[in-house]
């Protein structure tokens, strides 16, 4: 993790309610005992602060592009970036691993049962029902990425022991 002094970027991605969010916020908190250039984006905040885009696949990748600049803009300075964001298309694996410097992406993978099952936003049964429109997964295909790490997240115990596995892995990779 030597190398992430000087910046870098650590970009979680998956389904809605795969655990993003939950593991990225602790990663952060665990890298801030011991580093104090941590800076963490959540999607749906960014997506925010970046302006309103569609939600259809064009849309989403737009929006990504634009978070992966974003990232590119605040580890170019030094910062270590943690993104979680649903971009999981080709297009995006592609431009991450291009442009950013000292990326490792990780990919939180949840069954598909399991994230209905966690529906809270009614956002899959909404979607399946045919009454919401743009829900990746449903009915916006994704490109399942060849990550860096793959945590499986269909249960969320170990928090700990998951966030450990990230540590161990970046210690290995960067």
């Amino acid at each position: 993790m030597q190398n992430l002094k000087n910046g870098g970027v650590i970009w979680l991605t998956g389904l809605a309610g795969s655990g993003k969010s939950y593991i990225a916020e602790e990663l952060c908190r665990k890298l801030k005992e011991k580093l104090n250039n941590i800076i963490y984006l959540d999607g749906d905040e960014l997506r925010d602060l970046l302006g309103h885009y569609g939600y259809e696949k064009e849309g989403r990748i737009e929006v990504s592009l634009k978070r992966s600049n974003f990232a590119h803009f605040l580890s170019s300075q030094g910062m270590i970036v943690i993104i979680s964001a649903i971009s999981m298309w080709n297009e995006i694996y592609t431009y991450n691993r291009k442009r950013l410097k000292n990326y490792f992406e990780i990919y939180i993978k949840c069954d598909f049962e399991e994230l209905k099952r966690r529906d809270k936003k009614g956002l899959y049964s909404g979607a399946i029902q045919g009454d919401i429109k743009n829900v990746v997964g449903v009915d916006i295909d994704f490109d399942e990425p060849c990550s860096d790490l793959i945590i499986d997240n269909s249960k969320l115990d170990n928090l700990e022991e998951k966030v450990s596995t990230i540590l161990n892995s970046l210690q290995k990779h960067l």
